[in-house]
């Protein structure tokens, strides 16, 4: 097993040399190597549950190559596991604004609400961790591609008028059916859940976006999929619009087994 990991280094080594070399506008090449080590090494501790190590390691890695998304999530899990909510929601809401930049998804929804919406979509991802890690389940890693498959369907939902997990538009209308038109290949475990939220007043906010997690573990099939010992990453995608009504898709997932 040691062998094999050590391998595993050496490629990822060999492998951000090669793209650092491709990017006349990349950092220096031994910050880039350095960066993927400490990023090893952070995933490493979290998974043999020492949070702190990982902390380390993972804090260090964006300090060498700031601006580099890949230890983010793993941050985010590793501050939340010690207790540092306030880092933690940094760490997520690093992805979420990861997935706007990255897609037209920014382009689709109010441009003044984009802060709101990576703050609330971050705050869901706490939510669902806090949660099962009370029950003593695994911790899932926030994915910003599954991020965009959830963001996708609320607005969706929201431009088309419907609400459900079934789409009217050809080629997606599973669950299934819109992970599998980014992956290209059907992941081992998926599961989803949808709310929307609407009325007087501007209603996308953490208290409300609380309040519809609350909701979900009220109901038995919500609370299924929040609970499963089947997934290992989440999405988390939100829609609103200019009265601050809101719809959300939660995608929980695990790719595929090796």
């Amino acid at each position: 097993m040691a062998r094999a990991n050590g391998l595993k280094l050496v490629c990822l080594v060999v492998l951000v040399l090669l793209v650092a070399r491709s990017s006349s506008a990349a950092p220096a090449i031994g910050d880039v190597v350095h960066a993927a080590v400490l990023l090893e090494e952070g995933k490493q501790a979290f998974t043999e549950q020492q949070a702190g190590e990982a902390v380390k390691c993972l804090a260090e890695a964006t300090r060498v190559r700031p601006g580099w998304l890949p230890p983010q999530p793993w941050l985010a899990l590793a501050y939340q596991v010690t207790g540092n909510k306030d880092a933690a929601l940094a760490a997520y809401q690093q992805v979420a604004r990861e997935s706007l930049v990255t897609t037209s998804f920014r382009r689709a929804n109010p441009p003044d609400q984009l802060e709101a919406i990576v703050e609330c979509e971050a705050l869901t991802a706490w939510l669902i961790n806090q949660t099962r890690w009370e029950s003593g389940l695994q911790w899932l890693l926030p994915d910003l591609r599954l991020a965009q498959i959830a963001r996708q369907h609320s607005l969706e939902m929201r431009d088309m008028g419907y609400f459900s997990h079934q789409s009217p538009v050809k080629g997606r209308e599973t669950s299934l059916d819109r992970f599998e038109s980014l992956f290209g290949f059907q992941p081992q475990w998926l599961v989803e859940n949808v709310a929307r939220r609407w009325g007087t007043g501007y209603l996308l906010n953490p208290e409300k976006i609380t309040e519809t997690h609350r909701n979900f573990l009220k109901k038995p099939g919500h609370r299924d999929n929040l609970f499963s010992d089947q997934v290992e990453r989440m999405g988390v995608g939100i829609a609103t619009n200019d009265s601050g009504d809101y719809w959300l898709t939660e995608v929980l997932v695990t790719y595929q087994s090796e």
